[in-house]
């Protein structure tokens, strides 16, 4: 009777934090794209997470997605002139990650960059931009 009295008054206590098995883990992520001096003459490029359409991103803009667990891909759309570098992420639940995109010009082509950004810096930067329009 005592171990029994114990772990109820052990649950009452500390709570039943545990969630619902049908409640998916999952985190944030800000992707953002700062003015360029040549970005496409604000075109702005679909994105990709896991090989899904998420959205499409804008100079100057940013978009708020809700991600899953796990290892994650990143990328954007490739078409004949920009070309795209996947970033893999690994995600943790309840985080929220920042990561900037670039376009970065060559003679004929384009390229569009991502590098995850502290969160300080990426918070200062996006106080300067606005949410991406949903198509």
């Amino acid at each position: 009777m005592m171990p029994v009295l114990v772990a109820l008054l052990v649950s009452l206590f500390t709570g039943n934090e545990q969630r619902p098995a049908n409640q998916p883990e999952s985190a944030q992520l800000i992707l953002y794209r700062e003015k360029e001096f040549i970005s496409g003459l604000g075109k702005a490029y679909t994105f990709k997470i896991n090989e899904q359409k998420q959205g499409k991103l804008s100079p100057n803009r940013f978009v708020q997605v809700t991600i899953p667990v796990g290892r994650i891909k990143v990328e954007f759309d490739n078409d004949y002139f920009t070309h795209s570098r996947p970033l893999w992420l690994s995600v943790q639940a309840g985080q929220t990650y920042y990561v900037k995109a670039a376009v970065e010009v060559d003679f004929l082509s384009s390229m569009m960059v991502m590098a995850p950004v502290d969160p300080q810096q990426a918070r200062q930067e996006l106080r300067r931009m606005k949410p991406e329009q949903p198509d």
